[in-house]
């Protein structure tokens, strides 16, 4: 393996960017996206990502080290999707208790990895490269963070890093039957996302009771 190709490696970004290069850095991070809605992640080379996005391959590592960098950085505005959604007001079918809410909260992620291949192949596909699993951890704490401000919301829960993290590993949890179901089946199933509700609700719920009491 190649230096360039080294899991890892990442290339420093420049306090500011002209604009054509924050342009042709968008352009990759756009290429990554649309190729990985068309193949397999393995089968998306850096030199795939330069001629999708018309830059040339040696103008390319001026922006990003590796495929992995680029995957890395998509994985992160992917996240924010995430982020975004779980910060949005809950219809009150969807908050009438604890365990619906939390039903909720899995029926977004759902949806969005439905909709979105990247997000499936960067987070779930069983063959997420190590950087973008590590990328992804990080970034589930401010999933976890928008999940925590939802909650508090509609229910009485404690403003702290343990809460916080009570659905950090709630994420976990659903996310590794959703990475189950993506492995055996190619999607997410309603039978698995069936599961995923039973397993998020039952963890959340042994919160439930030291939180409202």
């Amino acid at each position: 393996m190649s230096n360039r190709q080294r899991i890892g490696l990442r290339k420093e970004r420049p306090p500011t960017t002209r604009a054509p290069g924050r342009k042709r850095r968008q352009a990759l991070l756009d290429a990554a996206y649309d190729l990985l809605c068309e193949r397999e992640i393995e089968d998306v080379s850096f030199r795939d990502i330069a001629k999708r996005a018309d830059v040339p391959e040696g103008s390319a590592y001026h922006f990003f080290a590796n495929r992995y960098d680029v995957f890395t950085e998509l994985s992160n505005s992917l996240n924010e999707k995430f982020a975004r959604a779980h910060d949005k007001a809950v219809p009150a079918a969807n908050r009438a208790t604890w365990s619906k809410l939390a039903e909720h909260m899995v029926d977004i992620g759902a949806r969005i990895y439905a909709k979105t291949p990247p997000a499936r192949q960067l987070f779930i596909s069983g063959k997420t490269p190590l950087e973008v699993k590590q990328a992804d951890s990080r970034n589930d704490r401010d999933v976890a963070a928008a999940m925590h401000r939802s909650y508090a919301r509609y229910f009485d829960v404690p403003d702290t890093d343990e809460a916080r993290s009570a659905f950090y590993y709630f994420i976990e949890i659903t996310d590794l039957i959703f990475s189950l179901s993506v492995v055996e089946h190619g999607k997410i199933t309603p039978a698995m996302l069936a599961e995923a509700k039973r397993a998020g609700v039952a963890y959340l719920g042994t919160y439930e009771k030291s939180w409202s009491g």
